[in-house]
């Protein structure tokens, strides 16, 4: 019964040394979200300034920046669109099925069923649109 105690508390300190560091990650990831954010703030307000800037002083616009993706947003492979996790699940199969469709549908391209090589039993001679001249 002391043995098993003892094995009980050790199992207790390593959830509880599981937990703590879980939490500790989630704080760090927070502050690096936070900071990234912050950042992203910073360089918008940056770029503002310098707008309005060429604006007032009527010269040439500076180049838009361009911002960083958000790392927590999965890509989809088909149409490199971002998604949060559980749009991406839902999304990434169907956007394979519209992607895998032919893009145009070519006349005649079907053979039906009882068709020999493509071609319609009888075919008739293309009629003429045009209107004889009198002269």
């Amino acid at each position: 019964s002391n043995r098993v105690s003892s094995e009980a508390a050790q199992l207790l300190k390593g959830e509880k040394k599981k937990k703590a560091a879980i939490a500790e990650r989630k704080i760090a990831a927070s502050k690096g979200k936070w900071k990234a954010e912050s950042n992203a703030l910073r360089e918008a307000m940056k770029a503002s300034r310098g707008v309005a800037k060429a604006q007032k002083n009527g010269t040439a616009l500076p180049p838009p920046v361009a911002s960083a993706p958000d790392p927590s947003l999965v890509q989809c492979p088909h149409c490199s669109r971002r998604f949060n996790e559980k749009a991406a699940e839902r999304h990434i199969p169907k956007c394979a099925d519209i992607k895998a469709k032919p893009t145009r549908l070519k006349r005649g391209a079907h053979r039906g069923i009882g068709s020999t090589d493509g071609k319609k039993a009888s075919n008739p001679p293309p009629v003429s649109r045009r209107v004889p001249r009198k002269r």
